[in-house]
């Protein structure tokens, strides 16, 4: 298991509540950002990654997962297909070396090229019930019908800026990309909100059952087991790891799964959870949730991931076995 020092995520209280009743930002610029333009763009992404991008239409986006030949979790992609170009959206820091990696799998005769513009791309995401409404009020665009992935392009302030449904925290959940010579101008536009930090979007996405780099998603882990079946296409093509997805599929036999603990208190991040002095699993993420107390994910054997069951942690704390998301 990947060791992990992360504590316990404890929510700032006002911002927490802006989140779950109004809006709040988030600067994830941070994030990788990658344009593939070329006739077998699609193609490339196709045959490396889980989920079927080549039937993206224009304005349409999914999730998909970079995985290596073991069925392990390499990144978590978002891809949004636009006119003329595919834009790629990654973890935090890992631009450069998934464009170095895509153009390592270009074949002689494939028309594809890779251009890395994380450090010119500014990434914004807005969360909460009325981030739809912060977006009409800036852009004039109303995006409460899109589907989630859904992308468009739309104006602030006279500069162009491309808006995406993206995964909800605390009601809804957009992203603003936009060039880096434009940040100014984005952020002035939604100064107002409050700025989510990192300890409460911890916290919210935890209650949300949501893995990040390095915790949930790593290669320790196979995507099925993180529950992200939407980023998994079960009829495409063949690809790399393909053959392990489809089999754990068609067995049903998942050796671990993500699931939300109830804890009786918060304990360390990273150890080892128990039933009845068998090893059950692993906790990969805590907090202290101003709903539901102190809260867990972790991934537990396929034996004792039913809800209601009671495990413990490595100092006897007694954690409840929950689906996810958490009061869902």
């Amino acid at each position: 298991m990947t060791e992990m020092m992360t504590p316990v995520a404890v929510a700032a209280h006002d911002t927490y509540e802006a989140a779950l009743h109004r809006a709040v930002r988030l600067d994830e610029s941070t994030r990788g950002c990658v344009r593939l333009t070329g006739r077998d763009r699609a193609e490339l992404l196709q045959r490396l990654t889980t989920n079927d991008v080549v039937k993206l239409a224009p304005g349409e986006g999914a999730r998909t997962v970079l995985i290596n030949h073991n069925a392990r979790i390499l990144d978590l992609l978002a891809v949004y297909a636009l006119p003329e170009h595919l834009l790629v959206t990654t973890n935090p820091g890992t631009g450069p070396a998934l464009a170095r990696f895509l153009r390592s799998k270009i074949f002689f005769s494939d028309k594809v090229d890779v251009e890395d513009l994380s450090d010119d791309t500014v990434q914004l995401q807005l969360y909460g019930p009325e981030a739809a409404a912060e977006i009409e009020r800036v852009t004039s665009v109303d995006p409460r019908t899109w589907a989630v992935h859904h992308i468009q392009a739309a104006t602030i302030e006279a500069t162009q800026v491309w808006v995406a449904r993206t995964l909800p925290i605390g009601g809804d959940g957009f992203v603003i990309l936009a060039r880096r010579d434009a940040a100014a101008v984005v952020e002035q536009a939604f100064a107002a909100l409050p700025v989510l930090d990192a300890a409460t979007f911890d916290v919210l996405r935890i209650e949300q059952g949501y893995g990040a780099p390095k915790r949930e998603h790593s290669t320790e882990y196979i995507p099925l087991e993180t529950g992200l079946v939407d980023a998994i296409s079960f009829t495409k093509g063949c690809y790399v790891g393909q053959e392990i997805i489809a089999r754990m599929e068609s067995r049903n036999r998942l050796a671990k799964r993500l699931m939300g603990l109830c804890l009786a208190q918060p304990v360390t991040p990273g150890g080892h959870i128990f039933w009845e002095g068998k090893d059950a699993g692993e906790l990969t993420s805590v907090a202290q949730s101003p709903r539901f107390g102190p809260i867990a994910l972790g991934y537990v054997r396929t034996a004792w991931a039913s809800p209601g069951t009671c495990l413990s942690t490595a100092d006897g704390t007694s954690a409840e076995v929950v689906e996810l998301p958490f009061g869902g």
